[in-house]
């Protein structure tokens, strides 16, 4: 039995080693060095299976829109933000039910109302998605406020309140693991907690975007303007 647990011991201390040389490239350029690369590249790096969450989240409060602005956005239909197909190795449908129906049970067992999903905020928060590939940031890629979205033609919504969390994460689980994931992140975070329990929010739109490696994940919460 003692023979037995110091080989195991061994064994581990050889993997740990082999797994510090590849890494470090200490004996690269050897038989052993190259082998040793070759086999630490088939693991995924720790920080790349983590999701990486954005910021502390963002809150905002609306300011009343004319009412013109509010007819015309309601009398023309606005196609949906187009899906790369080239891309579409995952179910972004499955995908964006399962981070709703969690987020809905978070705020459940917090005793606070279940939010209603919005057709506008889905738009805007796919959109959204998309342009977190090329800036994961609360500030869009042309420098602008992330809640200027809600003022364009096509993802026009009037609110009181609005706020944004942010998730990415490698794709290396199913749908709803990653799911999963990324809702877990946003737990674990205390600022973007807050919009997913805060109580005057009432509606919501999920979105998702995937660039054939990480998958981008946007809540954007919203409150509509009274009427």
């Amino acid at each position: 039995m003692k023979r037995l647990f110091s080989s195991i011991v061994l064994i581990i201390v050889a993997l740990i080693i082999g797994f510090w040389l590849g890494k470090t490239d200490a004996l690269k350029g050897t038989w052993v060095g190259d082998t040793l690369s070759d086999t630490v590249e088939k693991f995924p790096a720790f920080e790349s299976i983590q999701s990486t969450i954005e910021g502390e989240g963002s809150f905002k409060k609306g300011k009343p829109t004319p009412e013109s602005q509010v007819q015309e956005s309601v009398a023309v239909a606005k196609p949906e933000v187009e899906i790369n197909e080239k891309t579409a190795t995952i179910d972004y449908q499955l995908l964006e039910n399962t981070i709703f129906d969690l987020l809905n049970q978070v705020r459940r067992e917090n005793n606070v109302a279940e939010l209603t999903p919005n057709a506008q905020l889905k738009k805007a928060a796919r959109k959204r998605a998309k342009e977190t590939e090329q800036s994961f940031s609360h500030t869009r890629p042309d420098g602008r406020d992330t809640f200027t979205i809600l003022e364009e033609a096509d993802y026009q919504y009037i609110y009181q309140l609005a706020g944004e969390n942010l998730g990415m994460a490698t794709n290396y689980l199913d749908e709803t693991g990653m799911a999963e994931l990324l809702s877990d992140g946003w737990v674990d975070s205390p600022g973007h907690y807050e919009n997913m329990i805060h109580k005057d929010f009432e509606e919501i739109g999920i979105g998702v975007s995937f660039d054939g490696e990480n998958i981008y994940a946007v809540q954007l919460f919203g409150t509509p303007m009274a009427n």
